[in-house]
């Protein structure tokens, strides 16, 4: 690690934010081409990226002089990737069978294709980010926790998130809802 960094690195643990800027535009073209080369979406690898230097600066003050920032941005980038693209392997998999109406998700035992279809398209529509943590929710089951800890983001976050997936596919949905009643 080159003194430079190490230099940037105690004055980001004192909230330096320039310091922040310094390191984020050093490193993201490298960790935006990283994450593209895993999930091949812009929106997808900015957000990637930008949830690397978030938990960079939460934790900031937990960082040592020798902290090897590089290499836990680019695990960062990976780790998360790869809880995209399993998460949204699951998106195609079950997308067809979870059916949202008021706050729960609810199995119907033979799905209406016309209504399947719309899901899956309003789901497909969320931002990548909120579509992964609604799906870690409603789909997998797990609980607001769970999914923080496995996405390195905080509970609160995860409950925003899901919130703003259930409100986006109410308002998408809400007139097929109006002739099952």
């Amino acid at each position: 690690m080159s003194v430079s960094i190490a230099i940037h690195i105690k004055a980001l643990q004192k909230g330096d934010q320039e310091a922040f800027r310094v390191i984020y535009e050093l490193y993201y073209a490298q960790l935006f081409n990283y994450a593209q080369s895993f999930v091949r979406q812009r929106e997808m690898s900015e957000e990637l990226v930008q949830e690397a230097f978030l938990m960079i600066w939460d934790r900031r003050q937990m960082l040592s002089s020798d902290f090897n920032l590089k290499a836990y941005l680019f695990k960062s980038i990976h780790n998360q990737a790869l809880n995209y693209i399993r998460h949204n392997k699951i998106v195609n998999i079950h997308a067809e069978e979870a059916y949202i109406i008021g706050n729960k998700s609810v199995q119907f035992k033979e799905p209406n294709p016309f209504l399947s279809g719309a899901l899956k398209k309003a789901i497909e529509t969320l931002p990548a980010r909120t579509k992964l943590i609604f799906l870690m929710s409603r789909v997998d089951g797990l609980r607001h926790k769970e999914i923080g800890k496995e996405l390195s983001i905080s509970e609160k976050t995860v409950e925003v998130q899901v919130r703003k997936a259930r409100l986006m596919l109410q308002k998408k949905m809400k007139h097929y809802y109006k002739e099952l009643k």
